[in-house]
Parts: structure tokens; C-alpha cells; sequence
């Protein structure tokens, strides 16, 4: 059997449609790992760019609502429900994450962790960070808090930030969430999406490879 990797969508779409968004990793990681791919808890309106491409592809699903730092408790609720469901469907080597699913799998990998389990990797494109509700002020307080919580230190991470993404901050600050030893940066031309270009889904290809020693 081929070793497993968890794949969290974003918000507003679902495993169908990011399985699709995903063609052009999974096409290089299928004959190496087994690709998983979890639906979102919650429904909600659909994604940036989801329409009308993936018009009638409902569900259209989310893994948490942290609009606010006031949610904290829901969201470890979800992080919990998430914990339960890797644990049922793995093992996992590791996480593949879009938007959304980039900051869940960060939430995931940070908690396991601290329960003395981990995963070798996490892969994130386009990750946002967590709390998103309020002005400006409230967000970059958020953040700041959960950071504080600690990093994810003992899982290497890649972090694909696109170049003309206008959540690119987000992902700019995503990097702190890691140790800074397993931690790589790839800046691609794109906006809020999957990468396109095949030398840097080959890229991501060989350095799970590699983390993976296979």
C-alpha cells in the first residue's frame, strides 16, 4: 500500500473540486502516495473563483469559523473533530492545504505536536492565518495571539505563496507559524489558486520526496 497524504481544500469548495484544482500535483504524487481527501465541516457560500466554474458542485464546505477571537472555543471544538477523523483515516505522512485547509492543516500538525504525534510534513498554498473577522486592528491582534500558542517546530513545511494572491500577506505571515530549520518558501506567479507550472509542482514533488526519503 502507498503511503497516505491528507489533502484539506479551501473554504467555499470541496473535495471534488479540489481534487480538480490539484490535477497538476497529483498527477507527480500519485505514483508515490495515496492522496486523501477530507470534506469541510461546515457548508457555506462557495470560494473565490469557485463560480461559475463548479456552478451545481455543492456542497460547498468549510473547516471552521474563526472570525473572531471570541470563537476560540468553536474552533477547538473543530480542531478536535479534525484530530478525530486523521486518526480514523490515517496514518498520514503528511498534509497538502489550500487557503483554509493550509491554516486547519496548521492548526492540525501544531496540535499534534502537542500530543506528542506529529506528521513529517505540511504543505501550504495561499494559507490564511487564524482569526479573520473584525477591521484591522482585531486581525492583527488574532493572529499574533495564536501565534503565541507556539510554532509547529518538530514538521517541515513548504510554503507556495502566490505572487499576485491578494491574501499574500496571510501566507506572508503563515511562515511564522513554523520552526524555521524545516522551513521552505516558494514564491510562484499566480494569483489565489493551485500552481499551474509544472517545474513547481515538480519542485514540491521532490522535496516531499526527499522529506519523506523515498
Amino acid at each position: 500500500m502507498k503511503p497516505k497524504i491528507l489533502f484539506l481544500h479551501g473554504s467555499g469548495t470541496n473535495p471534488l473540486i479540489f481534487r480538480i484544482q490539484s490535477r497538476n500535483l497529483l498527477s507527480l504524487l500519485s505514483p508515490h502516495f495515496e492522496p486523501v481527501f477530507l470534506p469541510g465541516f461546515h457548508e457555506c457560500a462557495p470560494g473565490p473563483g469557485v463560480l461559475p466554474f463548479f456552478e451545481g458542485a455543492e456542497p460547498y464546505l468549510k473547516w471552521l469559523d474563526d472570525s473572531s477571537p471570541s470563537e476560540e472555543e468553536v474552533c477547538w471544538a473543530e480542531l478536535d473533530r479534525l484530530v478525530a477523523e486523521v486518526e480514523k483515516k490515517g496514518p498520514f505522512l503528511g498534509i497538502v492545504g489550500f487557503s483554509q485547509g493550509a491554516k486547519a492543516g496548521m492548526e492540525l500538525v501544531r496540535e499534534l505536536e502537542r500530543r506528542g504525534r506529529e506528521m513529517r510534513f505540511w504543505v501550504g498554498v495561499c494559507g490564511t492565518v487564524p482569526f479573520q473577522g473584525g477591521g484591522d486592528e482585531m486581525r492583527e491582534g488574532g493572529w499574533k495571539e495564536s501565534l503565541g500558542l507556539g510554532r509547529a517546530e518538530r514538521t517541515e513545511s513548504f510554503h507556495l505563496i502566490g505572487g499576485e494572491d491578494p491574501w499574500r500577506g496571510e501566507s506572508e505571515r503563515l511562515v511564522g507559524f513554523f520552526g524555521e530549520m524545516g522551513r521552505r518558501v516558494r514564491r510562484f506567479e499566480g494569483g489565489h489558486q493551485m500552481p499551474l507550472d509544472k517545474g513547481v509542482n515538480r519542485e514540491v514533488v521532490e522535496w516531499i520526496l526527499g522529506v519523506c526519503r523515498m
